[in-house]
């Protein structure tokens, strides 16, 4: 229900609607600001920042640059872009030249924190599609999961099922996680 309604708050705002670019900056601002706050942006200027990128995805949108575009990524990326520009400019005023290492440790850090918002995100996406397993799925899961090397006879015999069974369980599980994770 989620995805449609955010698939769905996504058309509308790409055909220009401010209550739905209202409510998917209600829905995911605080996520930008978090990432910009990990890549060590004073909180205010976080905030200022999130803001900013937002009101150039719209500026793209009206524009008619913005086709299509997935949220969160998409604002944190721009948040992102914004505030390495700003510390280049820093880099720059301070030395008269931008140290590549120093850049590179500024990108270094604002992935991290990309990455962690994100990667929260897809573990509960996860978590979700593991505790709707079945005990006997979620089980043959796990017992491969955990030791990727393990025979899948092994495992059949341990859990009394036929190998054909266990390949068709993993195959279920794993398309179930996709889904889950391209929402």
């Amino acid at each position: 229900m989620e995805l449609a309604l955010s698939q769905t708050l996504s058309r509308q705002a790409l055909s220009g609607s401010s209550p739905a670019w209202e409510a998917l900056i209600r829905t995911h601002d605080r996520c930008v600001v978090l990432s910009l706050l990990a890549a060590g942006a004073p909180p205010q200027r976080a905030k200022e920042l999130a803001h900013d990128a937002w009101a150039r995805l719209i500026e793209q949108q009206r524009l008619g640059r913005l086709a299509e575009f997935e949220l969160p990524g998409l604002a944190i990326r721009q948040a992102r872009f914004l505030w390495l520009d700003e510390l280049r400019a820093r880099a720059r005023a301070a030395s008269g030249t931008v140290g590549e290492e120093a850049l590179a440790a500024v990108a270094d850090a604002q992935a991290t924190a990309e990455e962690r918002c994100l990667s929260a995100d897809r573990l509960a996406r996860a978590r979700g599609v593991l505790d709707a397993l079945p005990e006997s799925s979620r089980r043959v899961f796990l017992m491969i999961y955990n030791n990727p090397d393990r025979p899948h006879t092994e495992v059949a015999a341990q859990v009394g099922l036929s190998v054909q069974r266990v390949r068709q369980i993993l195959c279920e599980v794993r398309k179930r996680m996709r889904e889950a994770l391209e929402e």
